[in-house]
């Protein structure tokens, strides 16, 4: 749901700041602010409660994995009058993940009903209700926004009076500390401040301090030495910036230690917005990284990601967001010089996505480098580049090295990676995200090594040959051939297509865009996510569902190849879903152009001039050109993983490989894939399948900050799994002929044989007890 920062600042300024306004009365402001926070989601999986802490009226937030030892007392903001844990739950929520600890925000008491003191003994009820709870002040956080980090300041001040033990941790989030309104910034920033006018707070500090003006109300004038650690959170446009920036000041003149996160041009409290600006994800993470630092004990498990592909780049995303902010606690390796996966190696001419572009994306980040709705391989590599650059990921990046081992330490119960040049790494999490479209194949054929002319695959393209008027042999027609081949056939003098089978191809229903709004990608991810649930269930559990797909294949064939002699070379002899369904509108008529040449009789060699087929036609060429695909039924290969006891992963998967959901292996502590064997899709977007598989992976990871040190599938657990899924996809068109997703046996090891919307299901919550849990 995340959205661009001039929407939400839009937003906070038309909807939210006017229920703030003392305009309007309190009965109606109250209800409406909560029902803000109603629209933001929580982390998936998120548990509610409520209770009492000192007699205080309470809500707990927990996100799984969030299950401290330390736990967060968090105030909520609201000028003293207004707001509550439902105007801030997606806040405590995100903050909570992050912390890896249960948030509890106290409904303390508002004014104009309660004064001065009525809501800071209900915070420091809450505080010591903890305490006697048995949890250490170290193991505290106390943490709050606006008046809320003005309650927390007032708190700290009243326990160090009281001469008890300060929390471990203190969070502020543009608190609201000088109640005389002294700061310049105050009238300097009315105008670019989305969320506060400051002629309103004159009103707040009669209604909730009254006469009042005790020393716990005045932070900024008190002895600031000796506090724990203080994490301050503003934003440059807001008014109240003036009393995050005198605070930092004092406590730095006084010796003591603060974190300041100034954000250029951002508004008061928009971490608020957690969950929707990725900004305030941002910010939450860091905060929430702090606190566990602080009052955790420990730092978070060590993650390393193998590839910087779709995979890659959302788990970094996920996990940075969590609170995964330090270099040392997530490094994402990739071999290429530079992110983007199989889009940075793809680069030959009519490169795109054969999936709509609005879907092959991730939920949360619309992409605004489409210009159409079939996207194309520089706009997606841009895409990815973006995600990569805006949410700090370059830090986390290692770039131009290869893993070629992964060892299990069981001793030490950590992987250590062994890399190119002979350096070397340790994780306590390991999650390959290689793909299953990383290795491409070169095919046996006699004389290809031996060829003077280039040879290339289209994945390593030679943009260095240059093929004007050359003679083009294209051999293999699979995805990528029908790109290429349209792209290039302009420019060559000849073209020769080596086809082994025919496939399937649909029409491309390919168009330009102009500006879109949120809700049209919004609507036009639905339908489109819509069409491909439908053809999925016809290539698996109801064929009638195909009928479609078929009938459009057959029209394109009838309506682009007039010639019957070429219609029938490029009618498939197997049904249409067993191959890859392909998309084009321009391939067909290539085809049928005078100057190329679709061959279906199969290699036997090439020889110095071209390539000679099995009735001993020998075609000319000068160029030779590999549209051969993959080697998808490997997964990690070339790099070696060893799991528990010595066992290798590509031994143990000798008859094909399995893994419980896709993700985790008997075998192989801490260890989880992206994009593993029986996830591909026949019909729909791998990015929702990463998605859901991210989400997964995130709740493994909390866990094991929380203090679990090895996550290992069980054993009967993954065979369950494996039977059912090898058993319905047995039942599907995929068996009906020879295709990639099959090793030599029969097995099919790629494909997922239900819909995307089953796969978000299984793997919305992780299941502790499929897992053997190691302290």
């Amino acid at each position: 749901m995340r959205l661009p920062r001039p929407v939400v600042r839009q937003l906070t300024r038309g909807v939210v700041r006017p229920l703030l306004s003392p305009r309007f009365p309190l009965a109606l402001r109250r209800p409406l602010l909560d029902a803000t926070g109603r629209v933001v989601p929580l982390p998936r999986g998120t548990r509610r409660s409520r209770g009492t802490l000192g007699g205080v009226p309470t809500e707990r937030v927990v996100p799984p994995g969030a299950v401290g030892p330390h736990q967060v007392l968090y105030v909520h903001g609201g000028g003293y009058q207004t707001g509550s844990p439902t105007s801030h739950r997606a806040l405590a929520a995100y903050l909570s993940r992050a912390a890896a600890a249960p948030v509890h925000l106290p409904i303390y008491r508002l004014a104009p009903e309660h004064p001065y003191p009525a809501a800071m003994d209900d915070v420091i009820a809450a505080y010591r209700a903890l305490r006697d709870a048995g949890h250490p002040a170290q193991r505290i956080a106390v943490a709050g926004d606006s008046a809320g980090g003005g309650l927390v300041m007032a708190l700290i001040l009243r326990l160090r009076a009281a001469g008890e033990e300060l929390p471990g941790s203190i969070g502020l989030i543009s608190p609201w500390l000088d109640l005389d309104l002294g700061s310049p910034l105050l009238q300097a920033n009315a105008a670019t401040d989305a969320m506060l006018d400051p002629s309103w707070l004159p009103n707040a500090v009669t209604k909730y301090r009254g006469p009042a003006n005790p020393a716990e109300l005045r932070p900024l004038s008190s002895d600031l030495a000796g506090l724990p650690p203080v994490h301050v959170i503003a934003g440059s446009d807001e008014i109240l910036l003036g009393d995050s920036d005198e605070l930092v000041a004092r406590i730095r003149e006084a010796g003591g230690l603060v974190e300041y996160l100034r954000a250029d041009g951002m508004w008061h409290a928009y971490p608020v917005f957690a969950g929707m600006l990725r900004e305030a994800d941002e910010a939450v993470a860091a905060l929430g990284a702090a606190i566990r630092r602080d009052c955790g004990g420990g730092h978070a498990p060590r993650v390393a990601v193998v590839g910087a592909g779709f995979g890659g780049i959302g788990l970094g995303m996920a996990l940075r967001a969590a609170g995964w902010t330090e270099p040392d606690e997530l490094t994402i390796l990739d071999r290429a010089d530079g992110v983007g996966g199989v889009w940075r190696a793809n680069t030959y001419p009519g490169a795109a996505c054969d999936v709509p572009s609005h879907l092959y994306s991730f939920a949360g980040e619309p992409g605004t480098e489409w210009t159409r709705r079939f996207a194309s391989q520089p706009e997606i590599l841009r895409y990815l580049e973006r995600l990569a650059r805006e949410h700090g990921l370059t830090e986390h990046l290692r770039l131009g090295t290869e893993v070629t081992e992964a060892r299990w330490d069981e001793a030490r119960s950590v992987w250590r990676l062994s890399l190119t040049g002979g350096d070397s790494l340790e994780a306590d999490v390991l999650v390959p995200a290689c793909g299953q479209l990383s290795r491409p194949v070169r095919p046996a054929i006699p004389g290809l090594d031996r060829f003077p002319g280039p040879v290339f695959h289209s994945a390593e393209w030679d943009h260095g040959v240059d093929l004007t008027g050359m003679r083009v042999a294209v051999i293999g027609t699979g995805a990528s051939a029908i790109q290429f081949v349209p792209a290039i056939a302009d420019g060559v003098a000849a073209m020769t297509v080596f086809q082994r089978s025919a496939p399937h191809v649909i029409p491309k229903p390919d168009r330009a865009y102009g500006g879109r709004r949120p809700g049209n990608r919004a609507g036009a991810r639905a339908l489109w996510n819509a069409f491909f649930e439908l053809g999925t269930l016809g290539l698996t559990s109801v064929r009638a569902a195909g009928m479609p797909f078929r009938i459009a294949s057959a029209a394109l064939r009838r309506r682009q190849v007039p010639d019957p002699a070429l219609r029938a070379r490029v009618t498939p002899d197997h049904p249409i879903g067993c191959k890859r369904i392909l998309i084009s509108s321009d391939y067909y008529p290539t085809l049928a152009r005078p100057h190329v040449d679709l061959v279906t009789e199969p290699i036997i060699e090439v020889t110095a001039t071209g390539v000679r087929t099995a009735d001993r036609t020998e075609h000319a060429a000068d160029v030779i050109i590999l549209g051969t695909g993959f080697a998808t039924t490997e997964f990690v290969t070339p790099m070696k993983v060893f799991g528990a006891g010595g066992q290798e992963l590509s031994e143990r998967w000798r008859d094909g490989a399995s893994a419980h959901l896709g993700i985790a292996v008997p075998g192989f502590p801490n260890l989880f894939l992206l994009y593993g064997p029986n996830t591909n899709l026949g019909s729909g977007s791998i990015v929702h399948v990463l998605e859901c598989q991210i989400g997964y992976v995130r709740q493994a990871v909390d866990l094991l900050r929380s203090g679990v040190r090895t996550l290992t599938v069980r054993p009967e657990v993954a065979a369950r799994y494996d039977a059912e899924i090898q058993q319905r996809l047995a039942r599907t068109v995929w068996t009906g002929c020879r295709n990639w997703y099959r090793t030599a046996s029969g097995r099919i090891v790629n494909n997922w044989p239900g819909t995307m919307r089953e796969y978000a299901h299984r793997t919305k919550h992780f299941e502790v007890s499929e897992y053997e849990a190691g302290a």
